[in-house]
């Protein structure tokens, strides 16, 4: 097919991606399942299923597993427990894979989380929300009978009371429930009283069972006072039996990520710092199971971890972290000698953000998802020794129907205050010059990198170079180019930015009269900033932006946490100068960008306000401004209904070619 009549990516073929995420290898490495996500575009709703493979060349979907949120294997590698979702319900089940039939174990309307398999195969710990009732000094009255009343009040005396991810939260806390894994008894509850997993972004309580089947581990704190450190948590272990629970970590600080040895006398974890600072690094740690201090691993490894295993001869272990627009998996010693084995983990396909995890057989090959710009998420493993190997195709038919997707070219530049600063630049088919958008990664302690991006694909059909660059704050470069931005949002990465613009914007061929700039979240932040700071742009458009800092702080599901550290822990009326001086808002008589704003009617992390407030002031101002509005919408990309992010995509493009210069 040439360029002639090949076909082009449109907004419509959102629904064609699909998506996969959260491989695992059963414990013997015979057979590999992963969640598998459509776009239903009937329903316009993503929906996961389990995918098997067992030669690791062609794959089926397990029946009875629509619905699935989490699912791992049993230690015998015959069975499968999982989380699935229908009908308003969760409902914990137990898949075996050889007859193909589900029983159930525990339903319930409550939200529930995690999965983990005791060592010994016979129960199955997870987490379900119990909620408490309201206060009796509300004195409430109960609706009469056939009477039909307004919902009842809603009540709360919590710090933190709602999560973008998760709504709404009533009073109450994650517990631990035990099934039996033969469904012959009921699911017992074995913790109670207040349970709180942490902050940022509610860190999931990581389940992992002790060796000798006794125990669970999980990640939490129980004082009742948590809300003055919601960052501070530690280890803790629940007895299986249900007879209480033990504090296994005292560090300062948020401690997660449990992983016990196989031989049940080490405790691997990691540890983010209490410190002032805005960027936390998570450090590896391991102490005995039976208690003491914790030894740091990897003293001098000036990266984040995130995901920690041991492997199963309990001589090494298995991490993931970021490092320079990648994510990578490696092997650890003990004594802190690291052997990157993969370094294009990637599960996200919206946008080129990090994330995704990996599992490991009993003989040591690892599963994971693996992506780059121009590939889609794929299943890969990772032999005990030998490089990786991609086992999957999932989006193969749309990629030899569209004759593949766009690269990107990755180069440095230098930023503000002598940083080296990593770009890429995706470039539309054709010799150009070509209009080109600043897509601006949020966060802002997040980073982008050579990872798939649905969003940039269809830009660059569309005809626009996509330049996405990682600037000060971002995370993979270490804690000095991270905290970098600390107490500084916006400002030095703005210098980055345009640094990265400067270098692109004079190449041949880019059309340096068609520049447009976009960010979703701290992207948009930066949108604003920019349009506010400079009038190099024809058009920009702001998504699920912050405009003030104060009523950000103050109405954002993360503002009293993540805002106030990033205001080097300031109260609005301590210094209501910065907060205005780092208000895009405070600005908006500077701009002359025609500028579209957009915004999720139930985004708690931006709430839409902030939007709202930057379109009237634009408004007063006189600049060209527009204002969407996404129905029933929180903040992430990933959890957007299909149709309304390629809406997002195909009204940005409109709005871009409404003020392009056509030569």
């Amino acid at each position: 097919m040439n360029d002639a009549t090949q076909r082009r990516l449109t907004s419509l073929d959102v629904f064609a991606f699909k998506s996969a995420a959260d491989a695992q290898i059963s414990p013997d490495g015979r057979q590999i399942m992963y969640l598998h996500t459509i776009r239903d575009i009937s329903v316009d709703e993503k929906v996961n299923s389990l995918m098997l493979s067992g030669d690791r060349a062609s794959w089926k979907e397990i029946p009875e597993t629509r619905g699935c949120l989490v699912a791992r294997w049993a230690p015998d590698s015959r069975r499968i427990a999982m989380l699935r979702k229908s009908g308003g319900k969760t409902a914990v089940a137990i898949l075996d894979t050889a007859s193909g039939t589900a029983k159930t174990l525990h339903e319930s309307a409550a939200p529930m989380r995690e999965l983990a398999w005791s060592p010994d195969g016979t129960r199955v710990a997870f987490q379900m929300r119990v909620d408490e009732p309201l206060p009796n000094w509300l004195g409430l009255v109960t609706a009469p009978a056939g009477a039909v009343w307004s919902p009842p009040v809603k009540v709360t005396e919590r710090t933190f009371w709602r999560h973008d991810s998760y709504g709404e939260w009533p009073e109450g806390s994650y517990q631990i429930l035990v099934a039996a894994s033969d469904g012959l008894a009921p699911a017992k509850q074995v913790t109670a009283g207040i349970w709180w997993n942490g902050m940022p972004h509610l860190n999931p309580p990581g389940l992992v069972w002790s060796s000798d089947s006794s125990e669970i581990l999980f990640t939490g704190s129980n004082r009742p006072d948590w809300d003055a450190k919601p960052s501070d948590t530690d280890i803790h272990a629940a007895r299986a039996d249900g007879s209480g629970t033990r504090q296994v970590t005292k560090q300062s600080g948020r401690v997660s990520h449990p992983a016990a040895s196989p031989d049940g006398k080490s405790l691997a974890y990691t540890v983010a710092d209490d410190c002032s600072f805005s960027f936390k690094r998570r450090r590896l740690y391991v102490m005995p199971m039976s208690g003491g201090a914790g030894k740091e691993i990897l003293s001098g490894f000036d990266r984040s971890i995130e995901d920690v295993a041991w492997t199963a001869d309990g001589k090494q272990l298995l991490v993931t972290y970021e490092a320079e627009g990648r994510r990578e998996i490696a092997r650890v010693t003990l004594d802190g000698k690291v052997t990157p084995i993969a370094k294009d983990v990637g599960a996200s396909i919206e946008m080129p953000y990090a994330s995704g995890g990996f599992s490991a057989s009993s003989d040591g090959t690892v599963a994971y998802v693996r992506s780059a710009v121009d590939v889609p998420a794929e299943i890969a493993v990772i032999p005990p020794s030998g490089p990786a190997r991609t086992i999957s195709q999932i989006n193969g038919d749309l990629a030899r129907d569209l004759n593949g997707f766009h690269g990107a070219e990755m180069f440095w530049v230098e930023g503000g205050e002598g940083r080296k600063v990593q770009c890429w630049l995706m470039k539309p088919k054709g010799a150009g010059p070509h209009p080109m958008i600043l897509e601006i990664h949020g966060g802002p302690y997040a980073q982008y990198g050579d990872r798939f991006s649905i969003k940039y694909q269809l830009l660059a059909a569309a005809g626009y170079a996509v330049l996405f660059t990682n600037p000060c704050g971002s995370t993979g470069y270490g804690e000095a180019f991270a905290n970098a931005l600390h107490d500084r949002f916006p400002g030095p990465d703005y210098d980055d930015l345009m640094a990265a613009v400067d270098v692109a914007s004079a190449r041949s061929d880019i059309d340096e009269k068609n520049l447009f700039v976009t960010g979703v979240s701290g992207g948009g932040v930066l949108t604003l900033w920019t349009v506010t700071h400079t009038h190099r742009f024809r058009a920009a458009c702001s998504i699920k932006p912050v405009a003030a800092w104060e009523s950000w702080l103050l109405t954002a599901d993360m503002g009293i946490t993540n805002g106030l550290v990033w205001m080097g822990n300031e109260r609005p009326w301590e210094n209501p100068g910065k907060y205005r001086a780092r208000s895009p808002l405070a600005f908006a008589h500077r701009a002359k960008t025609p500028t579209m704003l957009m915004a999720g009617e139930a985004d708690s992390r931006t709430p839409p306000t902030e939007a709202y407030q930057m379109y009237a002031a634009f408004k007063l101002a006189g600049v060209e401004t527009s204002l969407v509005r996404f129905p029933n919408t929180s903040h992430s990309s990933w959890v957007m209904r299909p149709s309304l992010f390629a809406a997002e995509v195909s009204i940005m493009l409109g709005w871009f070619d409404r003020f392009r210069v056509k030569s």
